[in-house]
């Protein structure tokens, strides 16, 4: 491998990142209306945020660089930002623990003024954090106005104080005019799985949804991180890309990383659709979470003849709404192409559908909906993109 191969492959590594958050924001594609309604809310007395979605939709991404986007380190008095994630054993005083150990670190991180960070002296990191008014007094403690992002916020277990009480937290900085911004970012379909008594604080909170990225989007990113590592791709390649990642952009970087790696090993002169179908195996086992396990358990058979695999694929190429869901009509048309069989009855596949609900098999798919009108839908949404990857890779659709 020559130098000028370590050197592309090098910036390739900057440019995709499937395997970690995006932190600067000229990597961050496709999500820059979400950014501004997010800083619109920072410089809104009283505002604070939740940015809620699906798992895998770049949630922390989004946070890591509005972290950044809102500090101003020349300036004494500017905005700081701290960023703490969240775990299963956190409780609302461990949460803000956190928070306040990064503020000790501030002196040298994050530029907060020395006299300042004097006023907190008398807090230790043993110190006990129990209820709102704690908080807001440590933060009063700060010199300067302050972004407080808390990723992960969904991981808190249901049973835990902390939901109400960061409602409440919330409605107290709002009220008191207390100089700080709070961001929530976690899993959920709307605000109410992340944060209870959301309706006494709604109008202090921009409710901010993390959809699945569009085509558009995702290409962005092909060409944002092509264009960075100074690779040539062929026309159209961008668009395959994301059609492949159906919305999720960790596919995007993880595909548009191994397709650049090829490309390099390969000598090839620009980044095609040879090295894109090469990708695809390497994205299938370096792909994050356990998404193999999933796919494995979802479609095992003793049955050589067995449907599972067909079935799974016709569910994650089926149309769906809103909300990822699909009904039993949807598949018939995807399934017949996979299988090349005309005229499928639905009787055929109903059993699939229901097993793939069962326990044993995940579950995979989870049925809502009522008895006359039953739709389904994915229990890992990541788990689409990597079931059309995989059935490209056996043959059993094109990869564009």
């Amino acid at each position: 491998m020559t130098g000028s191969d370590v050197l592309a492959i090098d910036r390739l590594s900057k440019a995709f990142t499937p395997n970690r958050p995006i932190d600067l924001p000229e990597f961050l594609a496709g999500r820059t209306s979400l950014l501004y309604r997010m800083l619109d809310a920072v410089n809104t007395p009283g505002q604070h945020v939740i940015l809620y979605g699906d798992r895998g939709i770049g949630k922390t991404s989004i946070a890591h660089v509005m972290a950044l986007l809102t500090q101003e380190p020349d300036l004494s008095n500017g905005q700081r930002a701290i960023l703490v994630s969240c775990d299963a054993n956190d409780t609302y005083g461990s949460i803000w623990r956190k928070v306040f150990q990064e503020v000790v670190l501030a002196e040298r991180r994050l530029g907060f003024t020395v006299e300042g960070l004097a006023d907190m002296s008398r807090w230790d990191p043993g110190d006990s954090i129990q209820s709102p008014n704690d908080a807001r007094l440590l933060i009063h403690a700060l010199p300067n106005p302050t972004v407080i992002v808390v990723d992960e916020f969904d991981r808190v277990p249901m049973n835990s104080d902390a939901r109400r009480l960061m409602a409440d937290t919330i409605k107290l900085f709002s009220d008191r005019n207390v100089r700080a911004t709070i961001i929530l970012v976690g899993v959920a379909d709307s605000i109410s799985e992340l944060i209870a008594e959301h309706q006494s604080v709604e109008r202090n909170i921009a409710q901010v949804p993390v959809e699945a990225m569009s085509i558009a989007e995702l290409a962005e990113i092909i060409k944002k991180g092509f264009a960075s590592a100074n690779m040539p791709f062929e026309d159209g390649l961008d668009e395959r890309i994301a059609r492949l990642s159906q919305g999720y952009p960790h596919y995007t970087h993880l595909l548009g990383l191994w397709a650049g790696r090829i490309t390099v090993t390969r000598s090839s002169p620009q980044v095609d659709g040879r090295c894109l179908d090469a990708a695809i195996p390497a994205a299938i086992e370096n792909v994050a979470g356990g998404m193999r396990q999933e796919y494995e358990q979802a479609t095992d058979s003793t049955q050589p003849d067995n449907l599972f695999k067909h079935v799974l694929l016709a569910c994650a190429l089926a149309e769906k709404d809103s909300r990822g869901r699909f009904g039993i009509a949807a598949i018939k048309e995807p399934l017949e192409r996979i299988l090349g069989r005309p005229f499928l009855r639905p009787v055929s596949y109903q059993t699939h559908l229901a097993k793939f609900c069962d326990q044993r098999r995940g579950p995979v798919l989870r049925r809502v909906g009522s008895r006359r009108n039953f739709r389904w839908q994915f229990t890992n949404p990541q788990l689409v993109p990597f079931i059309r990857l995989q059935g490209v890779q056996e043959g059993l659709i094109p990869s564009d």
